[in-house]
This record gives C-alpha cells, sequence and structure tokens, in this order.
C-alpha cells in the first residue's frame, strides 16, 4: 500500500477484562469444597458470636464478588477506603479500621487472583512504596527486639500500616484496568467527597447529635465546651487536618480539571463540586492547606496560561469570603498570632508549641538512637505521644535511614506526576500537574503534621496515582493474539467505548 502513496491505519488495541483465577475455569469440586467449609465455619462462629459470623459471611461474599468481578473490587476501595478511613478501629472488628478490612479482602484478593497474562507493570513508584512499608515493618520489628519492646496488636497494626498503602495502590491498578474504568474510578473517588464535606459542615453548624456521632464513630476530640474562638470540622475523622488532607488533593484535581477543560460538558456539577470541596477546606481552618491551595491555584494558572483569570477569580473569591466565613478564619488568626495565641509574634502558636516539644523531648531522643530510631514505642522521655511532624515520626521510627527511605518515595511519587504531566492527554496532562502540587504540597504541610502516615490525604493520594499512573500489562498471552504494551496512548480511542461490557 505504501508505493499507491496511501496509508492503512494499524488496527487499535484494545484492553480487554481481566481474567482472575476463579474465572479463567470453572472450579466446581473446589468451590464445593470451600463454601462447605466456610459454612460451617459460620455455623460455629454463631454459636459464640453471631456478630462475627455475620462479619465472616459478609466478607466471604465479598471476596466470591471481587473474584469474579476485580472491578466492583476496584471501584470498593476507591469509594470506600477513602472515606472511612478515619473510622475508630474495632468497628466492628476488634483492633481493625474499616479501611483496613477492606483494603486487606479486596486489595489482596485483586493481586492474588489476577493471572500472569493480566500482570500490571511495576514502576519506579510501585518499587518506592514498596520499600518504604517494609522498612517501616523492619524497623518496629528490630527495634521491639533490641529494646525488649511489647507492642502488642495495636502496635503491630501500627508497624505493617504503611503496607495496606502499597495494598491500595496495587488493587486499585490492577482491578481498574482500562481508560473508562480508571475514569470513572476518579470520578467517585471525587464524588464521594460530597457526603464528607456534608458532615463536616453539619457539624460546623452544630447539627442537632452530629458533633456525639463524630465523636462516636472516630474517637476525635469533643469541641463542645473548647474556650477556643471557633469550633473547627472534622467530618468522618478524628481531627480536623486530616480532613483538611482529605479535601486537598481532591479540590486541586478539580481546579486542573477546570483549567484543562476537561469538565466542559459538566461544569455545573464540577463547579458544585468545586465549590463544596473548598468549603470543606475552610471549615477545617487548616492554615498550611490553605496556603498551598492558594498558592497551587497561582501555579496552575500560569502553567494554563489563565493567571489573569485566576486573579480576577480569587479577588470575587476574597470579597465572598470576607462575607461569609470572615469572622471564623479572623478568629482562626486571632488564636494563632493575636491575644489569645498568649503572645504577639510572627510564629503562630501551634507552631511555637510544636517547636518546645521537638527541642525539648523529640530532638534529644533522636540524637541518641540516629541510625535506628525507637520503632514502634516512643521513650519513657518523651511524655507528648504525638510527633506532630512526618519527619519527626521517620526519625523516631527508625532514624535517618528511615527518613532516607521517605524521601525517595517524595521523588518516586514528585517524578510519576511530572511524567503525567507531560503526557498529550489533557486529562492525564490535568490529574498529573494537580499530583505534582499535591506532593510538594505534602512536603511543606508534613512539617507541621504527619499527613502520610494518618488517615484522609495519603487513601485519596494513592488511589490517584494508581487511577492514573502508566498501565503496563501483557495483553494476549497464551494464544490470545500479540503483547500489547498499554502504556502507549492509543490513537482514536474514547473512554466511552473503551471497556465497555
Amino acid at each position: 500500500m505504501a508505493r499507491s502513496g496511501v496509508r492503512v491505519a494499524r488496527p487499535v488495541p484494545v484492553q480487554r477484562r481481566m481474567d482472575t483465577w476463579l474465572t479463567e475455569r470453572p472450579r466446581t469440586l473446589l468451590l464445593g469444597l470451600a463454601g462447605s467449609g466456610a459454612a460451617a465455619l459460620a455455623g460455629v462462629l454463631a454459636v459464640s458470636n453471631l456478630e462475627m459470623a455475620i462479619g465472616f459471611v459478609l466478607g466471604v461474599a465479598l471476596v466470591v464478588t471481587v473474584l469474579l468481578r476485580p472491578f466492583i473490587g476496584g471501584m470498593i476501595l476507591v469509594a470506600g477506603v477513602p472515606v472511612l478511613s478515619g473510622l475508630l478501629a474495632g468497628m466492628p472488628i476488634p483492633h481493625v479500621r474499616v479501611s483496613e478490612a477492606l483494603i486487606g479482602a479486596v486489595g489482596v484478593t485483586v493481586i492474588v487472583s489476577a493471572r500472569r497474562r493480566d500482570a500490571v507493570a511495576w514502576e519506579l513508584l510501585d518499587w518506592a512504596l514498596l520499600v518504604y512499608g517494609f522498612g517501616w515493618l523492619g524497623f518496629s520489628a528490630v527495634n521491639a527486639s533490641l529494646l525488649h519492646q511489647s507492642l502488642g496488636l495495636t502496635g503491630w497494626g501500627t508497624a505493617l500500616g504503611q503496607l495496606q498503602f502499597f495494598l491500595l495502590y496495587r488493587g486499585v491498578r490492577v482491578a481498574l484496568r482500562t481508560t473508562a474504568e480508571r475514569r470513572l474510578g476518579m470520578k467517585v473517588l471525587l464524588g464521594a467527597s460530597v457526603p464528607v464535606v456534608g458532615l463536616a459542615i453539619l457539624q460546623q453548624l452544630h447539627a442537632p447529635g452530629i458533633s456525639s456521632f463524630i465523636i462516636a464513630i472516630t474517637g476525635g476530640p469533643d469541641q463542645s465546651g473548647a474556650t477556643s474562638t471557633i469550633t473547627r470540622a472534622t467530618g468522618p475523622f478524628a481531627n480536623w487536618a486530616a480532613l483538611a488532607g482529605y479535601v486537598l488533593p481532591v479540590l486541586v484535581v478539580l481546579v486542573a480539571f477546570a483549567f484543562a477543560g476537561v469538565t466542559r460538558r459538566r461544569r455545573r456539577a464540577a463547579f458544585a463540586l468545586t465549590a463544596c470541596a473548598l468549603l470543606g477546606l475552610l471549615v477545617t481552618a487548616e492554615l498550611s492547606a490553605l496556603t498551598c491551595i492558594i498558592i497551587g491555584v497561582v501555579v496552575l494558572g500560569v502553567q494554563y496560561g489563565q493567571f489573569r483569570r485566576v486573579l480576577r477569580w480569587m479577588g470575587i473569591a476574597a470579597v465572598v469570603l470576607a462575607v461569609v466565613a470572615g469572622p471564623f478564619l479572623v478568629g482562626r488568626l486571632d488564636q494563632q498570632f493575636g491575644q489569645n495565641a498568649g503572645h504577639h509574634s510572627a510564629v503562630p502558636q501551634t507552631i511555637g508549641y510544636r517547636g518546645k516539644v521537638w527541642t525539648g523531648q523529640y530532638i534529644p531522643a533522636i540524637e541518641k538512637r540516629p541510625l535506628a530510631g525507637y520503632g514502634g514505642q516512643l521513650p519513657s522521655s518523651i511524655s507528648w505521644p504525638y510527633p506532630e511532624s512526618q519527619y519527626i515520626a521517620e526519625l523516631i521510627e527508625g532514624g535517618v535511614p528511615m527518613l532516607v527511605l521517605f524521601g525517595a518515595l517524595m521523588w518516586a511519587m514528585l517524578a510519576t506526576g511530572r511524567k503525567l504531566s507531560r503526557s498529550p492527554d489533557p486529562y492525564d496532562s490535568a490529574v498529573g500537574r494537580a499530583l505534582v502540587i499535591v506532593v510538594l504540597s505534602l512536603i511543606a504541610m508534613d512539617g507541621v503534621w504527619p499527613y502520610v502516615s494518618n488517615g484522609g490525604m495519603p487513601q485519596v493520594l494513592w488511589c490517584m496515582f494508581a487511577l492514573v499512573s502508566p498501565l503496563g500489562a501483557r495483553v494476549g498471552a497464551g494464544g490470545d493474539g500479540p503483547a500489547v504494551d498499554l502504556r502507549r496512548p492509543a490513537l482514536d480511542v474514547s473512554p466511552t467505548t473503551v471497556g465497555s461490557r
């Protein structure tokens, strides 16, 4: 065809649905035996603890559903884990959070049951996250042995806690494979912020029963008798900083979508969702997050050549906020810098107090074990049990080596975000630019609160990286056709026509 001057378009590779160990071929005998054993075990549990028996049956049903339809498992992770990450441990499973149980049941099932031909390629970020998780666990185990610590179930759960992010990230990557599935997952992730912010707004408005309900499900601080001039909303989290961390990535991605024109067809819905997220961030009164979002919006405006438009909208927003939330924000600033802070200083009250805790308790302890830290149990010389900084937490956990692993993880996240930001696809480029801004904000905000090792931000962030991370898979192995690298953008592929079922 080349001689006649006519080029024939090559067929566009179609991303096909993932087969699992259960769906690849019938396993009647094995499934019958497993079902009989599960039924017998449920009957035994029902005799001693009916709630545990019900939970076991629901867990088995969830695992079977994920084995049959990995897509459902991925959507459960995206929709449920970030929203439920702030709930108390032990509800309903003893010593385990609901979000951790979902990650364990769904994430592990998806990863283990995926066939070799459907394997998702390992990227730099995958390895960095896995090494970081094992590093956290390793230092906890080594220090528990050397320092004769008794961690108990809660302590070992904390030691394993960083690996849950790896399972969440890989589980979503493996389960949601097509462009349509991953973009639907992003919509669900962003839309799930509405009930979270709604609960926070009701809390801020002192709706009857909301405060006690939040305390019951999160164990969060009771602010009903607080002497502070303002009340800071926490939503379904135990701390307002966790809520701010949850909302920040959602808000930055929505703003990036608006600049890139991704939400042009759903402009009203996107505007309402963005306004909702902004309001959710405001009611936390978290100054570090508010500062980062202002800077991030300006940076996005410059990148998309809409700096003047940003200034115009920020001016309008400033006027609206001055009328609606002026007293609230003034009270927060007065709490940090005015007479309510107990001093008149350019240093915020919370930073000043953290400085005293760090220099008086944490830094002297770190200097005694700079290369190993203390693992999951603080030394007796520390009376304030909250490190108040991700970097201090890393040094306490595993000293300088653990801090290096954390730095490598942040670098891998930035590298992945920058790679995505250079994509020719406006959607991927927008998310990549947003992720770079969120990670840079995270690096700054981690100085005053351990966002990476708490609920809220890390769950949302790892879902986002999984939903847009370059996807590689071996498709067509075993006689189904030639291998196709799905990391290469396919031409003329619409998200609405790929991967439909």
